[in-house]
Formats: C-alpha cells, sequence, structure tokens
C-alpha cells in the first residue's frame, strides 16, 4: 500500500462514520497542510473540532502526497498507554480501560507495546494525563492512519478499526470515569 493511499482510502469513510479527521504530516504525529509543494505545519488545526470535516476538505487532503489521517478529540476520547518498557504492565493497563471503561472494540498500536484505546464522549472535557498515561479529549488529536515515525510500518489495528466502526458504537466515558481510572491505573 502506498503511503498517499491513507486519506484517500480512509478519509471520506471515517467522515461518514462521524468521526472529525485532518491530514498529518508524512513520518510525523502532527498535522500539516502541503502548500507551494510542501508540507507546512497547520497551526489551526483545532478548529476541524467545532464543525464536521467537508467532503471537499477530503477529497482536497486525498490529493496531498502521502497524507497521513489524524482524528479529532472531543466526540472521540482516547485512553493513551504510552508504556513502552513493560509489555505486561501496558496489558494490565489496557484490561483495567476495558473493565472500567468499557469493552471498547478499538485498539490502534503504533510502536507496541505502547497502545490507544477508544471511546466516545456526550460532553467533550479536557484532556486529562497522569504520565505515562492519558485520557486525550478536547483540544487533542492522534494520528490513526499512517506511516509511524519510529516503526517505518503502518499504525495496526489488531481488532475493529475506526473505518469500521460508527462513533455510535464506541463506549460512552465521562471526565469522572476517565480520571478514576487514570488513577487507578497509574496505581500499578
Amino acid at each position: 500500500m502506498a503511503d498517499t493511499s491513507f486519506m484517500a482510502r480512509f478519509g471520506a469513510r471515517l467522515v461518514t462514520n462521524g468521526y472529525a479527521i485532518l491530514p498529518i504530516v508524512p513520518g510525523t504525529k502532527k498535522p500539516g497542510r502541503f502548500q507551494r509543494g510542501a508540507w507546512k505545519d497547520y497551526p489551526e488545526w483545532n478548529r476541524h473540532a467545532e464543525r464536521a470535516t467537508t467532503e471537499v476538505e477530503v477529497t482536497t487532503w486525498s490529493s496531498w502526497p502521502d497524507c497521513g489521517v489524524g482524528i479529532v478529540c472531543g466526540a472521540v476520547a482516547a485512553v493513551d498507554i504510552d508504556i513502552v518498557q513493560d509489555a505486561e504492565l501496558a496489558h494490565q493497563i489496557e484490561s483495567l480501560s476495558r473493565f472500567r471503561l468499557g469493552d471498547t472494540p478499538a485498539m490502534r498500536i503504533g510502536r507496541a507495546p505502547k497502545r490507544m484505546l477508544f471511546y466516545r464522549t456526550v460532553t467533550p472535557f479536557r484532556g486529562i494525563k497522569r504520565h505515562p498515561l492519558e485520557v486525550l479529549c478536547e483540544g487533542q488529536q492522534f494520528v490513526a492512519y499512517a506511516v509511524h515515525p519510529d516503526t517505518g510500518r503502518p499504525y495496526e489495528w489488531p481488532e475493529d478499526s475506526l473505518v469500521e466502526l460508527p462513533l455510535s458504537r464506541l463506549p460512552v466515558v465521562d471526565e469522572a470515569s476517565c480520571a478514576a481510572f487514570l488513577d487507578a491505573a497509574w496505581a500499578l
């Protein structure tokens, strides 16, 4: 699969499934724009949290070389288990997340044993961090489909991916349940 196909292959389906998306600079985890033949930073990317992604945007972004796909958080909350040294601990925290927050059908892996699990919100809230754990939410984004900058391989979806899951199928979380989960997980 050519890198160029991430936005072309997945962008429209993600929007149809209810996700707000944005373009990701190749080889990075940051939103970007392709202008005058070069990738540039996209400092105002968070405006995509305030409205639905348009068909014109997806079509435009699909033509940009090696364009990855990011998901804007807010309606989506992502549990980021940023543990690289201890695979068993990462798995224990994943299990705790599924127990405390709901057995989500969606998990993404960039550089194992790190992993990210996905939920939805009724009322978006600011992200919560308990390093090395975090719940990404309002005002944040994550890479869904691209080549991981450290591994050189596409992000993996070992279960269902967001392309296959309408937003409405993700378990609902709120700020209090996420904070309680992070406190319990951090104690591990």
